[in-house]
């Protein structure tokens, strides 16, 4: 299933970079019971990223942008699966913005 992830991260200088994301979910969860354990082979994998400015203007995204939102998608990845299992026809899903502590400088 493909997905539209939505994000900021936050400098530590206060400039907010817009994160698209365009990801795709798939594996299955089956939670333990009294006969087997955790079968979880869920992923999210990030196809395409564009990243905005504070003015919405498209901006390049350096490479260490790129793995904030790699790990920050990574860190959310069982939100995402939740809010997608919540509402199967919503493919927008908003995840808590990601703070820095680099500069912005620093990041593109």
């Amino acid at each position: 299933m493909d997905i539209k992830i939505y994000f900021s991260i936050i400098t530590h200088d206060g400039v907010d970079i817009g994160v698209d994301a365009e990801a795709t979910l798939s594996g299955s969860y089956k939670p333990a019971d009294f006969h087997h354990d955790i079968e979880d082979d869920r992923e999210c994998i990030v196809n395409d990223i564009s990243f905005a400015d504070e003015d919405g203007e498209e901006m390049a995204g350096s490479e260490k942008l790129k793995e904030i939102v790699y790990e920050h998608v990574d860190d959310n990845f069982v939100q995402i699966f939740n809010d997608v299992a919540a509402d199967s026809e919503e493919f927008d899903i908003y995840i808590s913005d990601f703070k820095s502590d680099l500069l912005f400088f620093d990041l593109v």
